[in-house]
């Protein structure tokens, strides 16, 4: 029975090994995604890419006065819809930010931010298999927008993040091994991404420093997202959080005040209350 018992001993503490070093490495498989028809970007007048700068720039209020003028006079047109989707989102308007999404997708199954989007909001609801499969048919379509499939594969680390916390122990070596892999490959993509900048900060703030944690670069990755996008609360949220690991006090009332000023609703707030 001694036997027994020590062989299973043995067998767990290999896994565990394994799974512990293959954490620690910067490649994981990204190739398994079946090929699909690629959809080429559409092409975006001026307004439009004026109002996704400030999108991206967190500028959710400017932009929305661009989008809003656009779809007055194009009420079809999928991206300055989706546009104003996102911004529901960020404004934790979910139901209304999801109606916007499933009629551009209804139009257009293949539009890769509306995609990424609902994946988002599945993810916050807690139905990852969903959310997983929304991300794969992003990548899928996203052909050679290097912005979305970054964010394609943030959200992957994402959700591989969330299923490797609250499986069992082969599920954490299942999921586990494909957190760091995708957000460094979101890095590789758009380093100029804040969103991607946040994800791998995340990653490097809250996984123990067995398997990759490290406060130093949590602190280079979270600044380079605030210094991309000032006004990107959970990044300012998590910023503040790794000054206070860090015993920087007057940094972390900084950021955290800077959070609460730009969304006091975030959610990263909730988390660090």
């Amino acid at each position: 029975m001694r036997k027994y018992i020590l062989a299973v001993l043995v067998f767990i503490g290999v896994g565990l090994g394994i799974y512990l070093v293959s954490l620690t490495r910067d490649t994981c498989p990204l190739s398994t995604i079946s090929p699909a028809e690629k959809i080429e970007p559409i092409q975006k007048d001026n307004s439009l890419k004026d109002a996704l700068v400030l999108l991206k720039n967190r500028k959710d209020n400017d932009a929305l006065v661009v989008f809003e003028k656009i779809l007055a006079d194009e009420p079809g047109n999928l991206d300055a819809l989706w546009g104003k989707a996102e911004i529901k989102r960020r404004a934790h308007k979910y139901k209304e930010a999801q109606a916007l999404l499933s009629e551009i997708l209804k139009q257009n199954p293949n539009h890769v931010s509306s995609l990424i989007s609902l994946a988002y909001i599945r993810y916050k609801d807690d139905k990852l298999n969903e959310a997983s499969e929304l991300i794969n048919r992003a990548i899928n379509a996203s052909s050679s927008d290097k912005e979305n499939e970054a964010l394609a594969y943030m959200m992957l680390g994402t959700i591989n993040s969330r299923r490797s916390a609250k499986g069992w122990f082969f599920s954490k070596i299942r999921y586990g091994t494909q957190i760091k892999c995708y957000f460094l490959k979101a890095k590789e993509l758009a380093p100029h991404l804040p969103e991607v900048h946040l994800g791998l900060g995340t990653f490097y703030l809250k996984a123990p420093a067995i398997v990759g944690g490290n406060l130093d670069k949590a602190v280079e990755e979270l600044e380079a997202a605030v210094r991309i996008a000032p006004d990107f609360a959970t990044a300012n949220a998590r910023l503040a959080q790794a000054y206070k690991k860090k015993g920087n006090l007057e940094k972390y009332n900084f950021y955290i005040q800077r959070a609460r000023e730009l969304d006091s609703q975030n959610e990263v707030l909730k988390e660090l209350q």
